[in-house]
């Protein structure tokens, strides 16, 4: 085992858009598990939005990180020395380690630590994306709030991404028409192609709202949405009456900055639709994992619900992958590949 620790922490508050200068890569001592600990090897790392948030402590359940801090983050990894009585060595969990190579836990709440079940047949890298927090996020926010009709018309945005084309799938599986929006070209591609969307708009043409009209003859019944800002706006003005809006993600805003030229939204256009708004926070349904996974395992092993990975090799390539996914240049679940799935 190595005898050392390497940490990718914050070297300044990013302002706007993260440079990947806004952080560092330091070697630190391998840490040790003591009674009531275990110490889990980092597999694999998940970036995501929320953490650009979370770094400047704008997102729940986060406080504001300093220079020297560990950048938060969610990973896949194995445990290798236990003096816990739930986790052994050997032990496959997800937990909050952040972004480094080890980590040592006590299983505390703080840590969300999951144990997971390598023998379903399914790659233990999807227990980050279409397995874990933004599939659970997809199916709760179909599922449990939209729950689309028969035929119904399905509209999610940032359809490539893992959150966005996991509901899409869903709502697929459950009859609805999915229709897609995404930043490129290849990415509605990809949604249409692969993922199995009826429509895909690029939203980067400048007709981008009438290829939706086009695409969405019936209007549009659900919209799952995961950037805000103006695209929730323009998708509003062709939602049914009565139709339902999943607020889940706000990735127009999470680069803001003190000139940012985004200054809310008109309510008019809302009530006018008589639409209703349902907040999704993902962690209101953590405890309905198993749920979840017996209802979409079944859709992965059947190749019905696909996924993508856009994967970065060593823990010091994190921060320009971060920086490429807040800039909209991943393609499906970000992931750093941090070490071997087995020591």
């Amino acid at each position: 085992m190595s005898v050392s620790n390497i940490q990718v922490q914050l070297a300044r508050q990013p302002e706007g858009n993260p440079k990947a200068t806004d952080f560092q890569v330091v070697k630190t001592a391998m840490p040790k598990a003591g009674p009531g600990q275990f110490l889990a090897r980092n597999i694999y790392l998940s970036l995501d939005p929320y953490m650009r948030g979370a770094i400047a402590g704008r997102h729940m359940g986060h406080q504001r990180l300093n220079p020297g801090d560990v950048i938060y983050g969610r990973c896949l990894a194995e445990v290798m020395e236990s003096q816990h009585a739930d986790y052994k060595a050997g032990d496959y969990v997800v937990l909050e380690s952040g972004w480094q190579q080890f980590y040592v836990s006590d299983g505390a709440a703080a840590d969300e630590v999951r144990k997971i079940d390598a023998g379903l047949g399914v790659p233990l890298s999807a227990h980050l994306g279409a397995l874990g927090m933004p599939g659970l996020t997809a199916w709760a926010g179909v599922e449990k709030l939209a729950n689309p009709g028969l035929g119904s018309t399905f509209v999610v945005s940032a359809a490539a991404g893992p959150v966005g084309g996991t509901a899409g799938q869903i709502a697929k599986a459950k009859g609805a028409r999915a229709v897609g929006i995404a930043g490129s070209d290849e990415k509605c591609r990809i949604v249409v192609n692969e993922y199995g969307f009826d429509a895909c708009v690029n939203y980067k043409n400048k007709n981008w709202t009438e290829e939706l009209k086009a695409a969405c003859p019936n209007g549009v019944d659900t919209y799952f949405d995961n950037v805000g800002g103006p695209m929730l706006d323009a998708v509003t003005q062709q939602l049914n009456l009565y139709g339902k809006i999943v607020l889940c993600g706000l990735v127009s805003q999470y680069n803001r900055g003190a000139d940012s030229a985004f200054n809310g939204h008109n309510l008019g256009p809302f009530v006018g639709k008589r639409a209703q708004l349902l907040g999704l926070v993902v962690y209101d349904y953590y405890a309905r994992m198993n749920e979840f996974l017996k209802a979409v395992v079944p859709l992965v092993n059947a190749k019905r619900l696909k996924f993508h990975e856009d994967r970065a090799d060593s823990i010091e390539k994190a921060p320009e992958h971060f920086v490429r996914l807040m800039s909209g240049q991943n393609t499906g679940k970000a992931l750093v590949v941090i070490g071997p799935e087995k020591a």
